[in-house]
């Protein structure tokens, strides 16, 4: 019987150990989404960085050609504004919409 609670005893540590480490995980990941919104992609390094892939791929589309208005991220590094030019594309915001759906 004893051997039953230090069981149950464990897998409720467990659970709280792992439900605060899930937590604190999306807390940091909620952080870093806020500060690209609101500060990032409002920041003239970013307008700079846009404008040099747009003008890369020659304000076009790079999967349909049509007129690009958006520059996507292939890969999402963890320090934004710190990613390389050759991680962003021109897309149009067709073709965005369904990169991401």
């Amino acid at each position: 019987m004893n051997s039953l609670y230090i069981l149950i005893l464990i897998a409720v540590v467990y659970s709280l150990i792992f439900s605060a480490k899930r937590f604190r995980f999306n807390s940091v990941r909620e952080r870093r989404r806020k500060y690209y919104r609101e500060v990032y992609l409002k920041s003239d390094d970013w307008r700079r960085k846009r404008y040099v892939v747009l003008k890369r791929d020659n304000w076009r589309c790079v999967y349909c050609g049509d007129p690009a208005t958006e520059v996507h991220h292939t890969r999402y590094a963890r320090n934004i504004g710190r990613e390389p030019i050759i991680w962003l594309e021109s897309v149009c915001k067709n073709c965005h919409d369904k990169i991401h759906s």
